[in-house]
């Protein structure tokens, strides 16, 4: 006998098809929201803005100057990211709606893997149209901040000597008035972020207490590794010290799932069919530059 469609058939789908899919999304790396900086979004857009040249304190002065500063900075657009699923009224009238529970767990677990898809994205474009608010691309080699001029990309391989120049660079880095920024100042906030080629080369960098060749290696746990599949030769110094490190996960709606069981409705009066829609807001863009390192990792190191 084929099932009657009743309210509470319909409700006691949903609620099962909303436990897989939460199953589902929680089967992810959560790579975005390890190593940005997630910063909660209220709009469209957020303007993330930054002083130029704010001085430091002067040492008994005369008196007191003032110095009109600079701001400058960039916005990051909300993207939105939709996906429908359906299930046919005759399939549920069949008895057969537990075959879609493995389907909603999967749903949720793709839908929870975007922004980790949207970050490999990011990361492949750092080099050249992902810009950061110098105008620069994230990782470049004119980098301009007030006084300061620099570069924070590199080309060479990864290797040991070419990650502790990387981290160089980040502890050399200077506000715009030149003063230092104090970067690296917490190292369970500082990534190493490489692809999976790299990952016996990371391990032997950071994760390794003893050299190869015997005594301490001076980089261990100077950072945290994260492999990331996808970035080819390309490896990263992301530091998350401060409110805003060198890349910004911008949440703006949680992804969640909304079903259509209204028999009224269009879709089920001319379909026959009922629907799950998944939904999410949210975006991945660049963030401050002088807290970051990136190498294509084109040329031999």
């Amino acid at each position: 006998m084929p099932k009657v469609i009743t309210p509470a058939l319909l409700r006691d789908i949903d609620k099962s098809l909303n436990l897989r899919f939460n199953k589902g999304r929680v089967r992810v790396p959560g790579f975005a929201r390890r190593i940005c900086s997630v910063m909660q979004s209220s709009s469209a857009e957020e303007l993330y803005g930054w002083i130029k040249d704010l001085p430091g304190l002067e040492k008994n002065p005369a008196e007191i100057t003032a110095v009109v500063v600079a701001l400058d900075g960039h916005s990051i657009k909300n993207d939105e990211f939709v996906r429908s699923i359906t299930i046919p009224r005759s399939a549920v009238e069949d008895d057969r709606d537990g075959v879609f529970g493995s389907l909603a767990e999967e749903f949720g677990q793709k839908g929870a893997q975007r922004p980790d898809i949207e970050l490999i994205a990011a990361l492949l474009a750092s080099f050249t149209t992902l810009k950061a608010w110098t105008t620069k691309a994230l990782f470049a080699t004119d980098h301009k901040i007030g006084k300061i001029t620099f570069s924070n990309k590199g080309t060479k391989k990864l290797s040991a000597a070419n990650y502790e120049a990387g981290i160089a660079v980040i502890r050399g880095a200077k506000d715009g008035g030149g003063d230092p920024l104090f970067t690296l100042s917490d190292s369970s906030k500082v990534f190493l972020v490489v692809g999976e080629n790299y990952e016996a080369t990371g391990k032997a960098i950071v994760k390794t207490a003893t050299l190869a060749a015997g005594g301490d290696n001076p980089n261990y746990n100077t950072a945290e590794l994260v492999v990331i599949p996808g970035l080819g030769d390309a490896w990263f110094i992301l530091d998350n010290s401060p409110t805003v490190g060198g890349l910004i996960f911008q949440d703006r709606i949680p992804l969640s799932i909304v079903a259509n069981f209204n028999p009224a409705s269009q879709e089920v009066l001319q379909h026959n069919r009922f629907s799950w829609n998944a939904r999410s807001r949210f975006a991945i863009g660049a963030g401050r530059p002088e807290y970051c390192y990136g190498s294509t990792g084109a040329d031999a190191a």
